[in-house]
């Protein structure tokens, strides 16, 4: 099954400081115009949006890395994330998620209560389309699946909702 990464990298602003105002010599106006590239239904249709924040020159340092939680070999992302493809492929649908219909959405992305509740607060907060409302879902089954459960928990739909808003603050519609 072939499944397609599309990745956007843009900075926030013609000079890429935004919203570091000490550092940006954009006008609002450059900056509005700029974000304006990406129109709404183009930034719709992207599941999840992260911000890379500047690196320090100590974390450029070999052998300092980054401080904070343990870091994940890349074996062992490999592993976890060809687990979760098995359970994808296991689950009945045959399909990798991002491939599901909404009716397999309905199927096999399930929300228990709590879940229902986060996702009509995120859905009326956030005026989500039908579109991102389906792309969440899937974001959350798939953070589930890597994290190797059978069920979406409210955390994963948390994740899952973050991973969508992480770029709200850039692209104001």
């Amino acid at each position: 099954m072939n499944c397609i990464n599309f990745v956007v990298p843009m900075n926030p602003c013609p000079c890429g400081y935004y919203p570091d105002m000490e550092r940006c010599r954009c006008t609002q106006s450059a900056i509005r115009k700029y974000q304006n590239r990406l129109s709404g239904p183009v930034l719709d249709r992207i599941d999840i949006c992260a911000e890379v924040p500047p690196l320090t020159m100590e974390e450029l340092e070999p052998g300092n890395g980054r401080k904070g939680p343990e870091r994940k070999t890349s074996a062992y992302i490999r592993s976890n994330v060809l687990q979760a493809r098995k359970m994808q492929e296991e689950r009945g649908s045959g399909k990798f998620n991002a491939a599901l219909t909404p009716e397999e959405v309905g199927q096999f992305c399930a929300l228990d209560r709590q879940g229902k509740e986060l996702m009509e607060k995120a859905f009326g907060k956030m005026k989500l389309s039908a579109r991102a409302y389906y792309r969440i879902l899937k974001v959350a089954r798939t953070i589930a699946d890597l994290d190797g459960s059978e069920k979406i928990e409210r955390r994963h739909l948390a994740e899952a909702i973050s991973c969508r808003a992480a770029g709200e603050g850039y692209w104001e519609r």
